[in-house]
């Protein structure tokens, strides 16, 4: 505890508020259960520094792996659940350490350490301590704002009271007075943590990784865990739930896009991915005031999302709903680009596209049909390759097994290409549909 002070503080109520907006109201599912693995873990790593980081690790990802839908039902069950996970884990820390009630590194599992208290914030006072540290303002320059005291501005971080001035609160913080309500102070940010799209200014189409090697396989499929992450050119990582909703992955392990990948997404990263969630957070709406260096007290530039009021999520389409029509046999290129266009974003864009340079390296081998001799078409690079490999592939799955595999579509839609091609291997490991081969030089015009 000798080593903990304002910046642990920060850190563990932004991490209990990621975790509090990710999970609240929502079950247990893969992508959930390492966004809150990977937060439990930026906190764990605090509070218990004698521990190893593989043990810290597996501490995280079991206490993950058997959350229930109750223990995530609302904000406070969120804060529930981590108050008994850290108290828990502090028993067995005390224990494998031998520390005792008089070491610094003692852990009690209820009492003095300052996690105790910061678990018990409701979301209105994260809120505040949330926005107050990304407007850079002390709690003396604040209240100077609001027109109260700086013991005051305290007294709300703390959870102590509740202000009566809230409209002046949002002006010298910049945000909507509806953020702000007291309907709102029991009510987690979701809104701050799930999203249809990357909420940074010029979102792109996004690069698919999967998790880093010393991840558990949290996805059932190998597909799944290996097109996991889906990364946009600002750099922010994110993982998609069932529902489809985005949610920011907290920092790990996971691979960061190479160079190919970096094109891929339309403009290069515009800076590496932040490895702490000491800053605010997603990264994607809380962008760096430009010239930041270190930690200078700077304030961030307020999101647009929280100068509007704020309103309930819509509801996410249902991507199953999405048919793959039935595949144009024996036609020629043209008419097989207009039928995928009808549905396939990444085709439509191709039909008025102009032509590129003929000839190409990669060499995409398949039967069209079932009992037909192998085919060879040529593309100009892997990708387009990939692309049509991976239309073949949901083409089969769903003539062979009805209904479009849902796993397979998700992964197509956000261009996760080779691994529709392994998916289809997965359900079919048997299968002589098709394949993709080595490089070999051709022109279009030989297929």
């Amino acid at each position: 505890m000798s080593r903990w002070g304002k910046q642990q503080d920060r850190l563990v109520v932004r991490a209990v508020d990621v975790l509090s907006g990710v999970l609240s109201g929502a079950a247990p599912e893969p992508a959930r259960r390492v966004v809150a693995s990977r937060a439990l873990l930026a906190v764990e790593e605090l509070v218990f520094p004698l521990h190893e980081e593989l043990v810290l690790a597996e501490n995280a990802d079991d206490a993950a792996r058997e959350a229930t839908d109750e223990q995530w039902a609302d904000d406070a069950a969120v804060r529930r659940w981590l108050t008994e996970t850290l108290a828990e884990h502090a028993f067995s820390y005390n224990e494998l350490h031998e520390v005792w009630e008089d070491d610094p590194d003692h852990v009690e599992p209820q009492g003095e350490h300052p996690v105790w208290a910061l678990l018990e914030l409701s979301p209105f006072a994260r809120r505040l301590r949330l926005l107050q540290e990304a407007a850079a303002k002390t709690a003396v320059g604040l209240g100077g704002d609001v027109g109260v005291g700086a013991h005051q501005i305290g007294h709300w971080a703390a959870g102590r009271s509740r202000p009566v001035e809230r409209e002046a609160l949002a002006r010298a913080l910049g945000v909507h007075p509806a953020w702000l309500h007291a309907a709102r102070d029991e009510q987690p940010d979701v809104q701050l943590y799930r999203f249809a799209s990357c909420p940074c200014e010029k979102p792109t189409a996004m690069a698919r990784l999967g998790l880093g090697r010393e991840e558990p396989d949290w996805y059932d499929s190998p597909a799944e865990q290996a097109a996991a992450v889906h990364w946009c050119g600002c750099g922010q990582s994110w993982v998609k739930d069932v529902a489809g909703w985005l949610l920011p992955l907290p920092p790990g392990e996971e691979p960061a896009p190479s160079y190919g990948d970096r094109v891929d997404l339309g403009h290069p990263l515009s800076r590496s991915p932040s490895v702490t969630l000491d800053e605010p957070w997603p990264r994607a709406l809380w962008q760096p005031p430009a010239g930041r260096k270190g930690r200078a007290r700077t304030a961030y530039r307020v999101p647009e999302l929280l100068t509007r009021e704020p309103q309930a999520l819509p509801v996410r389409p249902d991507v199953a709903r999405v048919v793959v029509p039935e595949p144009v046999w024996g036609a020629g290129s043209a008419e097989r680009l207009a039928a995928n266009a009808s549905w396939c974003r990444t085709c439509r864009a191709l039909v008025d596209a102009p032509k590129g340079t003929a000839g190409g390296p990669w060499v995409l081998l398949h039967r069209s049909e079932p009992e037909r001799e192998l085919s060879t078409w040529t593309y100009p690079t892997e990708k387009d390759a990939l692309h049509h490999g991976a239309h073949l592939a949901m083409t089969y799955l769903q003539l062979d097994d009805g209904p479009l595999d849902r796993v397979a579509l998700d992964l197509f839609t956000g261009q996760a290409h080779a691994q529709v091609i392994d998916r289809f291997l997965e359900l079919h490991p048997e299968t002589t549909q098709f394949e993709v081969a080595e490089l070999v030089p051709m022109r279009p015009d030989e297929f």
